[in-house]
């Protein structure tokens, strides 16, 4: 009997042990089994983060704008960003898990690695605004705040800010955001704020006027308006050196319509028609002090692709009306919107600004310019361009061949 009774304690015993040792084997196996899982999981996490990294990013739909709380170090909701809006991202040099939430460049906010793709740039953003001199008004937003590009809200964010006014628009105020120019509707500002820059701006801005450009003098340019390269390059080394802002044709729009404020040191270089040098040295030299030009092209002569130069924008002087001195005085108002739309046709429909030919022009030719949809139109004038201007008069100084450096600084200062 005691021998059975120590059989069945061993039994017992080993029983347990046996259940014991496989219950271990089991949570042995089914942590292996979740470790593995675990690993496969954080893989395909880790995977998605490499597969949807980039500098540049697409939102997928309408998602999630974070901050980091740092306070408890969780990522917080603070607003949304649309669907199909290019990020920015800051760069990293190495993804981790760590790494769930990519940083908007230059900007406190984040997205979840899941809610976008990788996407590229877009067209190189347009920077010029931050040349321009804010308003001595800011403004205060509602709470959220949208941010508007091209119509279509790009941010909203549960917050009121105040901003500086960088453009002054119709409905629109235009503020930096997150490194961009986005717009806010003045019906979402609560109101606004005195805040005085105490930058000096332009009231009078000198819009220099050149035409052909020689290196030596057998190339057989006698013209006064012909100006050799060495002193064409003193005047940009001017400019550079004492850093002037050489204003595009839509700051030009912008300013004459009050929308905005120039620096005091402004200046605007302009070149009618496209002639001698003007293909060779005029981008060279302008991409060697990076500064802006604008070339006022007769189209039908030459062709926009010979002038190709990110510091050169090419506008309408007409398509085919440089004939002779007054040419357009000549021409029916039907005949000039004829050229006129070829010209805008030959450059890819872009019409900001439209240079009078001989700077020829009567109240027929400024209907035309005006009906044909051009922004601004230049002419000569020989003095500043200021904001009382007629818009489609706009004054220029006319550079000859004996314009001395120093005739040049009064121009510009």
């Amino acid at each position: 009997m005691k021998n059975k009774i120590i059989i069945s304690v061993l039994t017992v015993i080993l029983v347990c042990m046996s259940v014991i040792f496989g219950y271990k084997i089991y949570q042995k196996e089914k942590e292996y089994k979740n470790n593995i899982q675990k690993r496969n999981e954080e893989r395909d996490i880790l995977n998605q983060i490499i597969d949807n990294y980039n500098e540049y990013v697409v939102t997928k739909s309408d998602v999630n704008l974070y901050y980091l709380n740092n306070d408890n170090n969780n990522y917080e909701k603070i607003g949304q960003v649309s669907k199909d809006i290019t990020l920015h991202l800051e760069f990293l040099d190495s993804l981790s898990l760590d790494n769930k939430y990519f940083k908007l460049k230059d900007s406190d906010y984040y997205v979840s690695y899941q809610d976008v793709s990788r996407g590229e740039q877009e067209d190189t953003p347009n920077t010029n605004y931050k040349h321009y001199v804010p308003f001595d008004t800011d403004i205060v937003t509602n709470n959220p705040t949208n941010f508007y590009k091209d119509g279509k809200i790009v941010y909203s964010i549960n917050n009121s800010f105040t901003l500086p006014i960088i453009i002054n628009d119709t409905s629109y105020y235009y503020v930096e955001f997150n490194n961009e120019l986005l717009a806010i509707k003045k019906d979402d500002v609560s109101k606004t704020v005195e805040n005085k820059k105490n930058i000096e701006i332009a009231t009078g801005i000198g819009v220099l006027n050149y035409h052909f450009f020689y290196q030596y003098q057998w190339e057989g340019c006698n013209e006064t308006i012909c100006l050799d390269v060495n002193r064409f390059e003193e005047q940009l080394k001017y400019l550079k050196d004492n850093n002037f802002y050489t204003a595009s044709m839509e700051d030009m729009s912008l300013w004459m319509d009050k929308k905005i404020r120039l620096p005091k040191k402004t200046a605007v270089i302009t070149v009618d028609d496209g002639a001698l040098g003007t293909d060779t040295h005029l981008p060279r030299l302008l991409e060697k002090y990076d500064l802006h030009g604008t070339l006022f092209l007769i189209t039908a002569w030459w062709g926009k692709e010979k002038y190709v130069s990110p510091n050169l924008e090419i506008q309408s002087h007409g398509n085919n009306i440089h004939n002779y001195l007054g040419e357009a005085l000549y021409k029916t108002k039907a005949e000039l919107l004829d050229d006129f739309s070829k010209s805008i046709n030959a450059l890819d429909g872009e019409k900001t600004a439209f240079c009078y030919p001989f700077y020829s022009h009567n109240e027929t030719v400024r209907s035309a310019v005006r009906e044909s949809g051009f922004k601004i139109a230049f002419a000569g004038g020989n003095v500043k361009a200021t904001q009382n201007n007629d818009r489609y008069q706009i004054n220029r100084y006319v550079i000859f061949d004996t314009t001395s450096l120093e005739q040049f600084k009064l121009m510009v200062n």
